[in-house]
């Protein structure tokens, strides 16, 4: 049950630089008694507006303004990842803990500004230095977005700040929301996300996980890139990975980090595996330090398999590949001397880089499952008391094709770490 909490009428005129002549707060619903959320129904007229070319956008942003008990509340659309385009929207508000109480005396009003960053929450933007986390929405098409984050020059003597000081995380919607990905008409034919791989009988890779399809209850966010070595040494920790600066006209900061293991990323401490208390961005594991930075509210982890692959393949529908057609090249960094910066080969539809190919990348699960068709949740990790982990699909030093499969599945010892191994950060939204 959810509890009204208000309705009200127009709320709201734009500022300099937008277009929008009006914001109409539609309705304000609490789901109390569950938890502590508000969803903000709004309607927009005249709001964000983005072109073919990216060359007309206009980029707008909303601030909420809610009263609770007679105190202001200010709400950056930003961060809670309002859309400002014209239509009607649903936005959910996480109060703050002491603004929680048996039935929330709440109004709302609203207004449109001007923005630098395209509103929506299609992509989750972590700042590494100050641990900010926003929301931005996708271009007029999945291309200009793609070009926004892979080709970036905004950082210090034309770095990619998407590659060093900040992250980006892509939205896979639950499977009820999926009109908001590019391909959402060809997702309209499949009863699920998909996995598995019927093409072949071989062991190790469509054996391990057989077709199947997802019907997602849960939005989750995972890394466009694979963590880069700028990325990780962003908390204090010393880069597993090459040390020179340039190899090969390649800026190795780009180059995903990798010589560390599944232990490293996740469990620090004492020998019996313990984690230890988090005080500061400069203590414990990659993962611990990225959340405490972030505040702990997103509980940042590997992907679980299904996860991993369910973002690898962007709704292809069986096949080795996540690609119709073309040549492994054109996607894959493989069999090369070593790793290339990221995004240095075609994403996949859903403007994810390097699922395939460059490193190895860990999943929170166990190894021993035969089908992960089998489990019961898709983001719950499968766990049978074993030490391996799972990872794939392949990495720069291998040749051998099947390796490449979306859905092959290889395993490494929880202490095991070599420079084929890397990883990707992801956040499942509860």
């Amino acid at each position: 049950m959810k509890k009204l909490l208000m309705m009200i009428g127009a709320a709201a005129v734009a500022a300099t630089g937008a277009n929008a002549a009006s914001v109409t707060i539609d309705s304000v619903t609490q789901r109390w008694p569950w938890n502590n959320k508000v969803d903000i129904k709004y309607t927009i007229d005249g709001g964000q507006t983005l072109t073919a070319d990216g060359t007309g956008d206009v980029y707008c942003r909303l601030e909420f303004t809610a009263t609770v008990n007679g105190q202001d509340v200010l709400i950056d659309g930003r961060a809670i990842g309002a859309n400002a385009s014209s239509g009607t929207h649903t936005a959910t508000w996480t109060p703050s803990p002491e603004l929680r109480v048996k039935a929330l005396d709440c109004t709302m009003t609203a207004r449109l500004l001007s923005a630098d960053n395209p509103s929506g929450d299609d992509y989750m933007v972590i700042d590494l230095d100050t641990g900010a986390v926003t929301f931005e929405g996708m271009l007029y098409s999945q291309e200009l977005s793609n070009n926004r984050y892979n080709n970036d020059t905004s950082g210090p003597d034309g770095t990619n700040v998407y590659k060093t000081s900040k992250m980006v995380l892509r939205k896979v919607p639950r499977w009820a929301d999926r009109s908001s990905l590019p391909n959402a008409t060809t997702l309209a034919s499949l009863s699920g996300y998909p996995t598995g791989d019927n093409t072949s009988a071989n062991q190790y890779d469509a054996s391990s996980n057989k077709q199947t399809n997802w019907v997602t209850r849960l939005d989750y966010y995972i890394g466009i890139f694979p963590v880069t070595q700028a990325q990780y040494v962003k908390f204090g920790q010393e880069n597993p990975s090459v040390k020179t600066d340039v190899i090969d006209g390649n800026i190795v900061g780009y180059r995903p980090v990798e010589s560390m293991s599944w232990n490293d990323l996740r469990i620090s401490g004492t020998a019996s595996g313990d984690p230890i208390p988090v005080v500061d961005s400069n203590t414990g594991t990659y993962l611990q330090r990225l959340n405490y930075l972030t505040g702990n509210k997103f509980a940042f982890d590997l992907p679980t398999e299904v996860m991993s692959e369910i973002a690898c393949r962007a709704g292809k529908n069986g096949g080795h590949y996540y690609w119709e057609s073309g040549v492994l090249s054109t996607y894959a960094v493989y069999n090369q001397s070593s790793t290339l910066a990221v995004g240095s080969k075609a994403p996949n539809a859903w403007g994810l880089y390097d699922t395939i190919g460059n490193v190895w990348e860990f999943c929170r699960d166990r190894n021993g499952l035969g089908n992960m068709a089998d489990i019961s949740d898709p983001f719950i990790p499968y766990d049978n008391g074993e030490s391996i982990r799972v990872r794939g699909s392949g990495h720069y030093g291998s040749n051998t094709v099947r390796y490449f499969y979306a859905s092959y599945r290889n395993y490494a010892g929880a202490d095991w770490y070599q420079s084929t191994c890397g990883f990707r950060v992801a956040y499942i939204a509860k």
